[in-house]
């Protein structure tokens, strides 16, 4: 009799204590998602349904495609997950498949590298596991420092299949620069010159592509000879700042969609980097942020008419860690160089040495600007031109009163250099600057300025490293414009033409068979849109019922 009496309301009890643990611990996917360093569980899910046997990722051919793993391999890095967390049912695993795939992709028939692919397939492989070098039997750092060319300062080859070129281009040069910083391995500087040389007067690379534009502000900031602070970047963010769609996103000319996810992402990716917050870039109707994770499907999938693996790896690539916080500590010795010019314009680079100090001399001919100079044997060496603006060395002071005067960083400020570049040293941490003008200071570049031409050395002081640690604080805001002077462009190195105008052509982007979108840098308003909001409701109503259930059998017993 008392085992009929109590057994069911007991059963209920407990049931609903069940329940109430049951939920009160969240699912797996909200797990996850609540460390920031997560990626969204619904775009990794969906990810796990394009993984083909092999263990690579479907591209847009209906195949495993390493262009479209990689990036899938540094999504999950950036958000803290190792490569083989989506498995196939049939074992394969992403780094499994990329290092079978390495030789192929890299390489056209002849067995000619392709600097861009082995760019970002160094990049994936570098931090998704570093220790996993050489990858498949190739050395992508090796190959890439090989295919190298000095006098240009292009990563380029004769390689060719298909649509694919190993000739000079501003996307095949950033990937082989980021995947050589995030490598560890030093790039020269005259490769970022040959880069930053390409860029058009709107402040875009790629002929005003923004994919490739943010991408090529990742890499030249990767590489740590440049920082946030110069003239190059600054255009880049201004043209960011001028193509922004109300809704607060990007997208590239081609596409009539709302915004493009791919695009935004990477662009997320630039403003991060460059040390700023996608916060402040909100404009008329949203945020960067909140208008990439509203591009999420159902099935977890983010893009809009061209969603695919391929564009909801690039929006996590973006939902995640900025790529700059994977650099390895740099090595040596660095020197900053702040070259201003009459407008404001400023030309920055972090020049790394091996020995104990160096003349301010030698600084600036290791930033690889073209010099005239003229030296007294009493008063030093005199700079007459710098970057082809100011006087040959035959009328060295022929502009006056405009003339290019050298200065340091002091307690007060900027302090007029009291000896001349052949005898001025600049030690590990030092900062020399020129301006052309009638002798006025540079521009006051805050707090730090050393970090903001030198940021990401990962020392664990101001100068690097992690992100928020490199972050400026006195660059000009979003919405300030740095004006553009067209009497000074980027030279390569060895142009020694005295103030001329150099214009660049900018390099074309690879031909691609199908339009694609790009990446972003934010994974907090990722965990929002992953909250279980349907649990909560769920166990209010599952609550309910058993309460009733409860009630209506004490009264039925009672009776």
């Amino acid at each position: 009799m008392n085992s009929k009496k109590y057994t069911i309301p007991t059963i209920l009890c407990l049931a609903m204590l069940m329940a109430l643990a049951w939920l009160a611990v969240p699912p797996l996917a909200a797990q996850a998602s609540a460390d920031p360093q997560q990626a969204p569980d619904p775009a990794l899910a969906y990810l796990q349904t394009q993984q083909q046997p092999d263990g690579g990722i479907l591209g847009f051919s209906g195949v495993s495609d390493p262009d479209t793993s990689a990036r899938t391999a540094l999504a999950l890095a950036l958000h803290g997950l190792p490569a083989d967390a989506l498995t196939s049912a049939e074992g394969g695993t992403l780094p499994a498949y990329l290092a079978g795939q390495a030789a192929a992709y890299v390489h056209d028939e002849n067995g000619l590298l392709f600097p861009g692919r082995a760019g970002l397939l160094l990049s994936a492989a570098s931090i998704a596991n570093p220790e996993a070098t050489p990858l498949g039997g190739v050395d992508l750092a090796a190959e890439l420092e090989a295919s190298f060319q000095p006098a240009s300062g292009a990563y380029s080859t004769t390689a060719s299949q298909d649509w694919s070129s190993g000739a000079a281009s501003d996307l095949g040069q950033a990937w082989a620069i980021l995947g050589l910083s995030l490598a560890g391995r030093p790039v020269p500087i005259q490769a970022t010159t040959y880069l930053s040389g390409t860029q058009s007067a709107d402040g875009s690379w790629g002929a005003g592509d923004p994919d490739t534009t943010a991408l090529v502000v990742v890499a030249l900031l990767s590489s740590r000879n440049l920082g946030p602070a110069d003239s190059r970047i600054q255009d880049a963010l201004n043209f960011f700042k001028t193509t922004q769609l109300p809704n607060g996103g990007w997208r590239p000319a081609w596409d009539t969609d709302p915004l493009n996810a791919d695009t935004t992402g990477w662009v997320l990716q630039a403003i991060r980097a460059a040390g700023q917050d996608p916060a402040a870039w909100s404009a008329a109707e949203g945020d960067p942020l909140s208008a990439l994770l509203g591009m999420q499907k159902e099935d977890g999938s983010i893009g809009g008419t061209y969603v695919n693996a391929y564009s909801t790896a690039d929006a996590l690539i973006g939902l995640g860690e900025p790529l700059t916080a994977f650099l390895p500590q740099a090595p040596g010795s660095h020197a900053a160089l702040l070259v201003q010019y009459s407008s404001g314009e400023r030309f920055t680079a972090c020049v790394p040495f091996s020995s104990d100090a160096l003349t301010g001399l030698e600084l600036l001919q290791l930033a690889g600007l073209p010099l005239e100079t003229v030296t007294d044997p009493a008063l030093g060496t005199a700079a007459c031109g710098i970057g082809g603006v100011g006087c040959l060395a035959s009328d060295c002071f022929c502009g006056m009163p405009d003339y290019w005067s050298y200065w340091q960083p002091s307690a007060e400020g900027w302090a007029y250099a009291v000896a001349g570049m052949d005898q001025n040293l600049a030690q590990d941490g030092s900062l020399q600057a020129w301006v052309w003008g009638g002798g006025d200071p540079p521009q006051d570049l805050g707090a730090d300025a050393f970090a903001q031409v030198c940021p990401y050395l990962g020392r664990g002081d101001t100068a690097g490293g992690d992100a928020a640690s490199a972050a400026p604080t006195a660059y000009p805001e979003p919405a300030v414009v740095v004006p553009v002077i067209a009497e000074v462009a980027y030279p390569e190195p060895g142009l020694t033409a005295p103030a001329a105008t150099l214009t660049p052509t900018p390099e074309p982007a690879l031909p691609t068979a199908l339009p694609t979108d790009a990446p972003t840098t934010e994974p907090e308003q990722a965990v929002e849109k992953s909250q279980p909001v349907a649990a909560y409701l769920a166990f209010a109503g599952l609550a309910g019922i058993l309460g009733a259930a409860l009630l209506i059998l004490r009264r039925k017993e009672r009776s």
